[in-house]
């Protein structure tokens, strides 16, 4: 109640990267989805700024300890400059979530920022009886596409999906969007069957 931090993100990530022709392990897909992210955080900051000219900032707001923090300071400068004359009203404003079953029932799109799990496969629910039900589900984006005329060639260069990403690769896209998330960010590494403990502790330094 002090800080009112709140938590806008994204999902569908990996689904509109198809959808744009970039293949999401590359640097043309992380730099497509920076820009998206980047434009929802200027976005969030401005609307917070304008519910503190109206209703106040949050209560904890500390104008020179606020706008002294790293984050903070690299919002573009009109940003900047208008959190120091007006304040905000959330400490913070994004962050990426886990957004598994919401995906789904988004017409079972791409999750968070993840690689598209599967083309095509089975979902696995649970009726209100208790016994479980077999959906076939096929993603999004991919279902869209293949109603067109298309090249198999052209779905193999669009459609990335999480096995075939490197955990590198994934790696980089969480770093390409952290910049502008004043908050944390979920994200799942995929990795292969034969990944070792060695692997992970590779990964995990390479994360940190």
């Amino acid at each position: 109640q002090r800080s009112r931090r709140i938590g806008l993100g994204i999902t569908g990530l990996a689904d509109a990267l198809a959808m744009l022709g970039r293949r999401y392990g590359d640097a043309a897909a992380r730099a497509s989805a920076a820009l998206a992210m980047t434009t929802l955080r200027d976005a969030a900051y401005e609307a917070s700024i304008a519910l503190a000219r109206e209703r106040g900032a949050f209560p904890a707001f500390d104008r020179a300890a606020y706008c002294g923090r790293p984050f903070i300071r690299s919002l573009p400068a009109q940003l900047q400059a208008d959190v120091r004359r007006h304040g905000i009203r959330n400490s913070h404003l994004t962050a990426i979530a886990p957004t598994g079953t919401i995906s789904l029932l988004a017409g079972n799109v791409s999750s968070g920022i993840e690689p598209i799990f599967a083309l095509e496969g089975t979902r696995r629910v649970l009726q209100a009886d208790g016994t479980p039900r077999d959906f076939q589900t096929t993603d999004f984006a991919y279902a869209l596409w293949h109603a067109r005329p298309a090249t198999a060639a052209e779905l193999d260069g669009m459609f990335s999906t999480g096995d075939s990403v490197s955990a590198e690769d994934q790696l980089r896209m969480q770093a390409a969007l952290q910049p502008a998330v004043d908050g944390a960010i979920s994200k799942t590494i995929v990795v292969p069957g034969n990944c070792t403990a060695s692997n992970v502790r590779e990964i995990l330094a390479s994360a940190f």
